[in-house]
């Protein structure tokens, strides 16, 4: 299988789990009262936008030209890390607290 196709399919599968993580933490929010649900508000629109930005760069790299694959393909890294690190983050951060 081409290279580019595994890292679609990489990409693709954490775009899957990390959307899943998302709705969790929606859910979980949803639960919340008034005030809880506006202090996770902003967390979780921001993760929505990281996601929509991560889909927007698996179609750039779908997308990217042979001489254009190495650079398209260290954004996608360099975002991918980044979105990681916030979606569980998030998630850690405002998953219900074990008494």
């Amino acid at each position: 299988m081409e290279t580019r196709e595994l890292y679609r399919q990489k990409y693709e599968a954490q775009l899957r789990e990390w959307g899943a993580k998302i709705e969790v933490l929606k859910a979980q929010a949803d639960q919340q009262t008034v005030d809880a649900k506006l202090d996770v508000k902003p967390t979780l629109d921001a993760l929505h936008a990281k996601l929509e930005s991560a889909k927007a760069k698996l179609h750039e790299m779908g997308e990217a030209t042979d001489d254009k694959w190495e650079e398209v393909k260290a954004g996608a890294e360099h975002l991918w890390d980044d979105i990681k690190g916030s979606v569980e983050g998030a998630y850690d951060a405002l998953k219900p607290k074990k008494p």
